[in-house]
């Protein structure tokens, strides 16, 4: 993510820019999650931001620089609150349901691009970026698990990262079928909540101490 922090450095420096970055960076997700990669173009995206396609190449060398700073603005846009949760309150009862909220959204976040890419497209980059993302995650969290079976908050003798694995299984739940099944019209943050505290509890009855 190094580019993307030295372009928001950079365009921080002056907030009229800036917003205008993120509306075209808004733009630019809403064109390659309706026409996929391979389907939405440099001007296309110029033409719904009303922008021009000179100020677009300033900013973005090319269509896979674009798609890649667009996914890293996504991964970027998805902050844990599970630190100053944590700092509040470190029982497994108040962070997990946090935890729980990040691994829908970041879900919600990602998925439109995932799709957009295809087969063979050359934005290699983006899956980079999600693996190392999760990967830097789930290594928090397993440490958090430990840490709270140390202090007697919970008990287990499976492998951490199995535990993890499983809960991010269950917070995922089914909602990206069950959205694009159109069981359901959208996730509300009611139901992103109500969820993640139902995958708390279950969670937990199966590590209490």
């Amino acid at each position: 993510m190094i580019l993307y922090a030295r372009q928001m450095s950079d365009a921080a420096q002056n907030p009229a820019k800036d917003e205008r970055r993120k509306e075209i960076l808004d733009v630019a997700f809403q064109e390659f999650a309706a026409k996929g990669y391979a389907g939405a173009s440099m001007a296309g995206i110029a033409r719904r931001a009303q922008a021009s396609k000179e100020t677009l190449y300033a900013w973005f060398e090319n269509k896979e620089t674009l798609f890649n700073t667009v996914f890293e603005s996504r991964l970027a846009g998805m902050v844990s609150r599970v630190g100053a949760v944590a700092a509040q309150n470190p029982a497994p009862a108040a962070v997990l349901p946090i935890v729980a909220e990040d691994v829908i959204r970041f879900m919600l976040a990602i998925a439109p691009l995932n799709q957009a890419r295809g087969v063979g497209d050359p934005s290699d980059k983006a899956l980079l970026l999600v693996g190392q993302t999760i990967a830097e995650e789930r290594g928090r969290f397993v440490d958090y698990l430990l840490r709270c079976r140390d202090q007697g908050l919970i008990a287990f003798d499976d492998d951490p990262f199995e535990l993890v694995s499983l809960f991010v299984a269950m917070a995922q739940g089914e909602w990206t079928l069950r959205l694009a099944t159109r069981q359901i019209d959208a996730l509300t943050d009611q139901m992103i909540a109500a969820h993640a505290q139902r995958v708390t509890r279950v969670f937990l009855k199966g590590i209490a101490p």
